[in-house]
């Protein structure tokens, strides 16, 4: 869960912690980690022993050790924050942890050491600088934010990796009406579910 608050645009400003991570198995439905800030995508990595965590309003990744349904540990992964909000993400097969940041409307990647690795630069620079003022003084408006975006993929919000070998990088776009692609010079890392 993102936020608790409604309409989810104003926990951009409050910044306020108040997401959480739900669990749904034969218990019921319970909360098994909370406090964050802009909860968003969720993904494990290839071996299942982290869940990661994008704090979109936080501008970091967070991971926590997970062990039977259990979550403990919990960390930053990577850099303190980021340039902008992350939103969607994905390993690939090395252990590079690839990352759109929504309204900038870059791709960058974690390597596993902690270096950040910008991949695309679709951003438009006079744009974001007033959506970056405004987001540190918490005044964005819906217009504000409708104006920072990119040409290749506006509000560049998911990517996936696809095709026989994995090499296919597809990114999701809140804003644009097309899916843009690229091969990547590396597979990306199967999803759990179809190595079942």
């Amino acid at each position: 869960m993102t936020t608790r608050e409604e309409p989810w645009t104003k926990q951009v400003n409050s910044k306020v912690s108040d997401g959480y991570i739900g669990l749904i198995d034969q218990k019921g439905i319970r909360i098994v980690a909370e406090g964050f800030c802009g909860t968003n995508e969720i993904r494990f990595d290839a071996r299942e022993e982290w869940l990661y965590v994008v704090e979109s309003t936080a501008r970091r990744i967070t991971r926590l050790r997970h062990r039977n349904g259990e979550l403990y540990e919990r960390e930053i992964y990577g850099p303190s924050e980021l340039e902008g909000h992350p939103d969607g993400f994905a390993f690939d097969a090395f252990g590079n942890l690839w990352i759109t940041l929504i309204f900038l409307d870059k791709l960058i990647a974690i390597t596993p050491e902690g270096e950040v690795l910008e991949l695309l630069d679709d951003s438009n620079p006079v744009a974001n600088t007033v959506y970056e003022q405004h987001f540190r003084a918490g005044t964005l408006t819906p217009e504000i934010m409708a104006a920072n975006h990119g040409t290749l993929c506006p509000w560049m919000a998911s990517l996936t990796f696809g095709g026989p070998d994995l090499r296919t990088v597809y990114l999701g776009s809140l804003r644009g009406n097309r899916i843009p692609y690229f091969r990547s010079p590396v597979p990306g890392q199967p999803m759990i579910h179809w190595r079942r």
